[in-house]
């Protein structure tokens, strides 16, 4: 990234440019050519922010222009509230057309093929990327990254589940794809769920801010410890103990308000079974909070089926949830 860019951009935010770097600004917005640039300087400027306020900001890029050509003196300050991350996020995919992508397909950054790392069924997994930046992986689950991160940002595609510790870099964010969600950090840690055939992707937050946008969409969030975010084509967001986003590393099964078939492809990839529901279950049932550790399929079985009030036959890993 140009760094001499950065620096008149940070200045353009913090309301410091004469007229000479207005009108540099002007082209930098007009040429489309410095996007990382821009995305750099709106990211650290809205993570940065400590602000309660929960405005919005209406940022566009032709009424930027048009308010340098309306003035001679440095712009209103812009103000980059603590989100709900869609301001922000706003501008980032006005500035760069693409910018949160995942495909179905084995992804390439920049025409360079990734490479893997995958888990099987009852399997956890260890990697540790060449910025430092530590992941765990979850059965069933498969990141795909770079040898080495080379360009503005530090990006990971995963299928599955995985919590990453991320090593603190302001100039070079780190951002996970999924299929549903994207997730965009400078250094923190966090949880994500993102099974191609869960019904829902999470993320889950153990320390500092993540934000999280909605593919091919403006909609995003800023989460702090302990907030979840869900995803089933509607955002729900609530809290958790931050030490629960841990729970599944340390062998726990711990659901908060789910229903059993949100709770089903979980038990399916921990204990290896196969759990079907009658033709006519279609309701999901009661939501249930409970944490289970070393306790045996039929055991949690009883349990949420007591909780959520079905009932079921289990013969060896096979369950008919009726």
């Amino acid at each position: 990234m140009n760094q001499e860019i950065i620096l008149l951009l940070r200045k353009y935010a913090n309301n410091n440019c004469n007229a000479r770097e207005l009108e540099q600004v002007k082209q930098i917005i007009t040429s489309g050519q410095y996007d990382a640039e821009w995305e750099a300087v709106l990211l650290e400027e809205a993570l940065n922010d400590d602000t309660e306020t929960s405005d919005t900001l209406n940022f566009r890029q032709d009424e930027v222009l048009n308010r340098i050509n309306r003035s001679t003196k440095p712009v209103k300050k812009l103000a980059f509230p603590r989100w709900s991350l869609g301001a922000a996020a706003a501008i980032l995919i006005m500035l760069s057309a693409g910018y949160l992508f995942f495909s179905n397909r084995n992804p390439v950054s920049n025409n360079q093929p990734l490479l893997s790392v995958s888990s099987s069924a009852g399997q956890q997994k260890k990697i540790t990327l060449t910025d430092g930046t530590e992941v765990a992986l979850n059965s069933q689950s498969t990141l795909y990254y770079k040898d080495v991160f080379n360009g503005s940002k530090r990006e990971v595609y995963l299928d599955g589940e995985a919590f990453f510790n991320v090593v603190h870099d302001a100039q070079h964010p780190f951002i996970v794809h999924t299929q549903k969600l994207n997730v965009q950090v400078l250094g923190t840690s966090f949880n994500v769920s993102a099974y191609t055939h869960d019904r829902k992707t999470t993320v889950s937050v153990a320390t500092g801010k993540v934000g999280v946008n909605v593919t091919n969409s403006s909609h995003a969030s800023m989460l702090l410890p302990g907030d979840r975010l869900s995803y089933n084509g509607t955002i729900n967001t609530d809290h958790i103990n931050p030490d629960d986003v841990l729970g599944w590393q340390k062998g726990m099964l711990i659901f908060h308000q789910e229903s059993i078939r949100d709770i089903a492809p979980v038990l399916e990839r921990y204990y290896g079974a196969h759990i079907s529901f009658g033709k006519n279950n279609n309701n999901p049932g009661k939501q249930v909070t409970a944490a289970f550790k070393q306790k045996t399929l039929q055991q949690v079985m009883v349990i949420l089926s007591q909780t959520a009030g079905f009932s079921y036959q289990l013969t060896n890993n096979e369950i008919h949830i009726d």
